[in-house]
């Protein structure tokens, strides 16, 4: 099968989960922003895309259009949420990316965390699978977390989080877990924490 093919297979059998907006806090890079997001469940507003239909949309407009930046970007994806981390040839490409990936439909809220720098080597790319399987492994067993609500991807030892919280605290936890694990350099957090669970406790 070729690869426009088999893309096309993907965006085409993907299925299209829908969304119920509550107002959530962001959190980035120490900055608090409030705001209203989609915050994925089980019903909601039709013509919203799923997180893995977002990959496929994105993978797909990105092999069409540039492989080489395809070949040169990892993304973090959770409730719709994107984060573009790219090391790219120069300035020029890291505009290219983000620009062919904003201008998907149906794409919400897009961080870049693109910069001029080199691929990852053979080295690095295990270092930071390992780094990413023991983050998940270690939020998968803690009771305070609700693991499923964050997509982890580590790039050169850098490890970029996005997801939401269902509060401060299970946020400052799961940052923590990830500041602790050998092998990390760095923890860039996209994170959202959601209010209307604190509404609902404040009742």
């Amino acid at each position: 099968m070729k690869a426009n093919t088999l893309f096309e297979a993907i965006i085409l059998s993907s299925l299209l989960f829908v969304t119920a907006c509550d107002p959530v806090t962001w959190i980035v890079g120490g900055t608090v922003v409030v705001g209203t997001t989609a915050v994925r469940n089980q019903g909601g507003i039709s013509g919203s895309l799923s997180d893995n239909e977002i990959q496929a949309k994105i993978n797909y407009k990105l092999l069409n259009k540039n492989k080489d930046i395809l070949d040169r970007v990892e993304l973090c994806v959770k409730h719709g949420m994107v984060v573009v981390i790219g090391y790219m040839r120069n300035e020029a490409q890291c505009v290219e990316a983000m620009e062919l990936i904003r201008s998907i439909e149906g794409i919400g809220e897009v961080f870049d965390e693109t910069k001029v720098q080199s691929a990852p080597t053979g080295k690095n790319l295990a270092i930071d699978s390992s780094i990413t399987s023991r983050i998940k492994s270690s939020l998968a067993f803690d009771g305070n977390v609700q693991s499923l609500n964050y997509d982890i991807t580590t790039v050169k030892g850098v490890v970029y989080i996005c997801g939401t919280a269902q509060s401060s605290y299970e946020r400052d936890v799961v940052l923590n877990h990830a500041r602790t694990t050998s092998g990390v350099e760095k923890v860039v957090a996209y994170v959202k924490i959601n209010e209307r669970n604190k509404r609902d406790r404040t009742k």
